[in-house]
């Protein structure tokens, strides 16, 4: 099955889970491809969503959330790697409802408060409505990864991650950590290998 029809069947099949759970239009984030280099690329502010969508209930903050791996699936070179992320609960923010809007913020990691590896990542062009994610909840998250073995190796130069970082908004933001269990090598060269990173409504 190609990549491309791979990504119609997700987007598609993501789409009809966002509607059952949530009345979301899709499920498959983002914003168009990003310019290669070391800067983060632009992402929505937080705040009141267009045309007054889930008024007053506050926007998710990269700290609303633990990054839980959950597999991986491979196909015509390409990998799509699985986490849930899920909402942590506490006192405070942590009762409250929060809303998630994309595009998010994503990069591989070569080990926990490490560097970053490679580019940032690209995004979908069709992005999904903002949705609810309740205290306890969660939201998905799918990074679709060309394999780095399809680049010669000094094309690619190859480094091992231990995870994947990622960021709700640019400003004051640590970032949410993921870790992959130091199974994975990402190409570290510019434009080589660049993932594509999709969030939505959580279906098990």
């Amino acid at each position: 099955m190609s990549t491309a029809l791979r990504d119609r069947r997700a987007r598609a099949a993501a789409t009809h889970r966002a509607r059952r759970r949530a009345g979301a239009l899709a499920a498959a984030v983002a914003v168009p491809a990003l310019a290669m280099g070391a800067s983060a690329p632009a992402a929505a502010e937080a705040g009141a969503a267009p045309g007054g969508a889930h008024t007053g209930i506050r926007a998710c903050e990269s700290s609303d959330y633990k990054l839980i791996y959950e597999g991986r699936e491979a196909a015509a070179g390409t990998m799509y790697i699985r986490f849930a992320m899920s909402r942590i609960m506490g006192d405070g923010p942590g009762e409250e409802p929060c809303v998630q809007y994309t595009p998010v913020a994503m990069h591989w990691i070569d080990s926990f408060e490490g560097e970053r590896v490679g580019d940032w990542a690209r995004y979908d062009d069709d992005p999904p409505e903002p949705f609810v994610v309740e205290p306890g909840g969660a939201a998905s998250l799918t990074v679709r990864q060309p394999n780095p073995l399809n680049y010669p190796e000094e094309d690619c130069e190859p480094q091992p991650v231990a995870g994947i970082q990622v960021y709700l908004r640019f400003e004051d933001d640590e970032g949410v950590y993921g870790p992959t269990g130091g199974q994975d090598v990402m190409c570290s060269l510019p434009g080589k290998g660049v993932p594509t990173v999709f969030v939505g409504p959580y279906e098990a």
